[in-house]
């Protein structure tokens, strides 16, 4: 039934895990034990954690920790927690365990893309614009980089800005950047 997927299937099964091409610049990978959501501000790079010891807010332009909370925090059932230090007084839309999302694309058509081949490990993709997943099966391009397998994926997806991009899981938060500005 599905046999046209076949070759998109041994393609992925054989690509190594690696860094985000360019313009993309690995910022930092940053440990958070107990990691349960995640979430951009909408007018910056400045991501918010929450995690089972607090909340930290992060700068994805440098990858640098600005702030850290480290009072329990319960984020609401409405997916929104409350921001800290450069943060306050905003209400932030999280992704993480209890469901929600964050951007998978860009305004200048990168995406990311998770498919679970061998469950439970999940991929993630980042696909360059003017490519598609399933450009092989349809003789379009199809140029994209797996940069992350693991089984405990939180949440991924780009700032707002379209400048950064994030893999939350459950123990450490990677995070990309680039520098040039969108066309």
């Amino acid at each position: 039934m599905y046999e046209h997927l076949e070759p998109l299937k041994t393609k992925l099964i054989a690509l190594k895990i690696e860094k985000a091409p360019p313009p993309w610049q690995l910022k930092s990978v940053i440990a958070v034990g107990g990691l349960c959501s995640v979430g951009f501000d909408r007018d910056t790079d400045n991501l918010l954690i929450v995690s089972h010891s607090g909340r930290g807010v992060v700068d994805c332009s440098t990858g640098e920790k600005t702030t850290r909370d480290r009072e329990y925090y319960y984020e609401n059932q409405y997916l929104e927690a409350e921001g800290i230090g450069c943060l306050s007084g905003k209400m932030i839309s999280m992704a993480g365990l209890l469901g929600g999302g964050l951007p998978v694309s860009t305004d200048d058509d990168w995406s990311l893309e998770s498919v679970t081949v061998n469950f439970p490990e999940e991929m993630i993709l980042l696909v360059e614009p003017g490519s598609d997943l399933y450009g092989m099966t349809y003789n379009r391009p199809d140029n994209f980089t797996k940069i992350e397998q693991r089984e405990t994926i939180r949440a991924y997806g780009f700032s707002y800005t379209g400048q950064s991009f994030i893999i939350a899981t459950s123990s450490d938060v990677t995070i990309y950047n680039r520098s040039n500005k969108l066309l």
